[in-house]
């Protein structure tokens, strides 16, 4: 075989989506073991200060420091862990609401299916980053309120995804059998339903975890999120506003781990769904 075969052959297995899919699955990996092994690394606090304020990439600080010395390495790692970290909470409090809602409308249908629909509808009526901001406002700032604000806004998504579902398998004859015996509506539920939409509840809360990373860091931008001294992606961004022509590498590094963790999240879920749909 020629090298140019060789070659046309490794760019088409490169372009392919099966090795895009596993590439951003690898990035994202990195990126979590990071994020996780952050506090046990040998690197100084991300609250340590010193006097080489906003000096540029070198050996000592690979990403250069921020206006008070500190290292931009090890506060976009612990910057990464607390977006991740956040987005996980919510997406978590998204799920188990989310889940609850949609298996219990979808199955009993009726004046409950309505109103619950009818609820949804009004939360879907504002922007997610609107809804976010609105409840964040609401609960004050912090980690917490954070959390539960990515929460509420992943909710209805969630429970219509469910929904749909439950209506769908609702329909099948081991659930009309599992009926004819008796067997309670929750075992119904739990032990039946749930375990054939998990497939697409996976893949909701792969795509849910790119808004919440992002809208996270979007409320702490704003200074509704996550508060200092704790460091996180949108924080940093923001304090790097006032730096942008005199040090460009304080913008680059957060702007750079929020790019990357997205773009990872955004191919990785994409390829969820398209396995999710070729099964279905």
């Amino acid at each position: 075989m020629t090298s140019e075969a060789v070659l046309s052959r490794t760019t088409k297995a490169a372009a392919s989506p099966d090795f895009v899919f596993w590439a951003a699955a690898l990035v994202l990996a990195g990126l979590v073991v990071l994020a996780s092994v952050a506090p046990i690394l040998p690197m100084p606090s991300y609250s340590a200060m010193s006097t080489a304020r906003l000096a540029s990439p070198n050996p000592a600080h690979w990403f250069g420091t921020d206006q008070f010395g500190r290292d931009l390495l090890v506060r976009v790692l612990f910057g990464l862990r607390t977006s991740l970290w956040i987005g996980a909470l919510g997406v978590t409090a998204s799920t188990v609401l989310g889940t609850a809602v949609g298996l219990i409308a979808g199955y009993t249908g009726g004046w409950l299916d309505t109103v619950c629909m009818r609820a949804l509808d009004s939360l879907l009526a504002f922007p997610s980053l609107l809804l976010a901001i609105g409840v964040a406002a609401i609960l004050g700032p912090g980690a917490v309120s954070t959390a539960l604000a990515l929460g509420i806004v992943g909710v209805p998504q969630m429970a219509r995804i469910v929904r749909a579902g439950t209506l769908s398998e609702s329909q099948m004859q081991y659930v009309e059998a599992a009926r004819s015996v008796g067997t309670k509506t929750g075992s119904i539920l739990l032990r039946h339903i749930l375990p054939n939409v998990l497939h697409l509840i996976s893949v909701q809360m792969v795509m849910f975890f790119v808004v919440a990373v992002l809208t996270e860091a979007s409320l702490s931008f704003l200074g509704l999120g996550i508060q200092v001294p704790v460091p996180s992606l949108g924080s940093m961004l923001k304090e790097a506003r006032d730096y942008v022509g005199t040090a460009p590498w304080f913008v680059v590094a957060p702007g750079a781990a929020l790019t990357l963790s997205v773009l990872a999240l955004n191919i990785f879920a994409d390829g969820l769904r398209t396995h999710a749909g070729s099964r279905s």
